[in-house]
């Protein structure tokens, strides 16, 4: 499958479509489908018991006075009071209501440079739905695109990268030069032309997160980069 067609700018669900719907949850995914988009991006990270969710925060509420981290709960205590528009998926609950020329981006979210084998458990989901040519794994982790790429070569993988909250002490796109990815996924508050021409030289396809207004989306479209994640899926 091709991901990136030649002069015409990829239009990516942030999360689905949260403008429309609560973020990461089924009905979101669904509506930016219905919205024409060409495919969703997700968040993924591992619960207590190693489950595989999609979630963006490292914490969750599990009622009005208390926080939690993911990685210390249970998925099956993490349902138990949400609104069933809210409820929280596990990757292969979403990967089961999309259409197979869907693009699935997925973001792995993990702040250890150690392996925790989320890898593992993406890689093996992703060849048991025969997704591979429809999907880029994404991550601002560095280590985890790394070892991505020794599992499996020819899977895609991006970059995520911007000047704020790194989840490193040491935060640059050179980075690129350890992971070795195909992509660079880029803050669009911080992209520039020296930036995208950077990763051109550098034969990387260049997206940006997250356009949220006409001006962002301008901005875009007058740098040429391959595409863009967008919250509401009708923004033109």
């Amino acid at each position: 499958m091709h991901l990136f067609k030649k002069n015409e700018l990829l239009k990516i669900g942030h999360r689905g479509a949260p403008t429309l719907c609560h973020e990461n949850t089924i009905n979101s995914f669904l509506k930016a489908i219905e919205a024409g988009l060409k495919g969703i991006e997700l968040d993924v990270q591992l619960t207590l018991d190693k489950k595989l969710i999609v979630y963006h925060d490292w914490y969750i509420k599990i009622n009005p006075n208390k926080k939690i981290k993911i990685e210390n709960i249970l998925y099956s205590e993490i349902n138990n009071d949400r609104n069933e528009n809210c409820k929280i998926p596990l990757l292969i609950d979403v990967l089961n209501i999309l259409p197979n020329d869907c693009i699935k981006i997925i973001e792995i979210k993990s702040k250890y440079i150690s392996n925790t084998k989320i890898e593992y458990q993406i890689l093996k989901i992703i060849n048991e739905y025969n997704i591979e040519d429809s999907t880029i794994i994404s991550s601002f982790n560095p280590f985890i695109l790394y070892r991505i790429k020794s599992l499996k070569s020819n899977i895609q993988t991006a970059f995520l990268w911007t000047k704020k909250q790194s989840q490193l002490i040491f935060n640059t796109p050179l980075w690129i030069w350890f992971c070795r990815p195909d992509g660079f996924h880029v803050d669009i508050k911080f992209l520039d032309i020296y930036l995208v021409n950077w990763a051109r030289n550098n034969n990387l396809s260049v997206m940006a997160y997250t356009i949220i207004n006409q001006l962002q989306l301008d901005k875009a479209k007058k740098l040429k980069i391959d595409g863009i994640f967008i919250d509401d899926p009708y923004l033109n």
